[in-house]
């Protein structure tokens, strides 16, 4: 694999980054969520389903998440 960077995107912000990856996962992959868990990525997603469901984890809608990272 090469080592040279074929963008550069230093200018862009952390949650600009984490956006531009999540676009570009979803445009290689567009139903991300129907990749394959293994069965310890399985588990932990159910772990956290189950504290979410029982009110020991809270959780936030994605369009508020994505206003916090950007008003960095």
């Amino acid at each position: 694999m090469s080592t040279t960077k074929l963008f550069d995107f230093t200018h862009l912000t952390v949650a600009e980054r984490i956006l531009l990856a999540q676009e570009l996962l979803e445009s290689v992959y567009p139903r991300a969520q129907e990749l394959p868990l293994s069965a310890v990525q399985r588990q932990e997603v159910e772990r956290r389903w189950a504290a979410f469901e029982t009110g020991r984890m809270t959780a936030a809608p994605w369009e508020e998440v994505k206003r916090r990272l950007f008003d960095q």
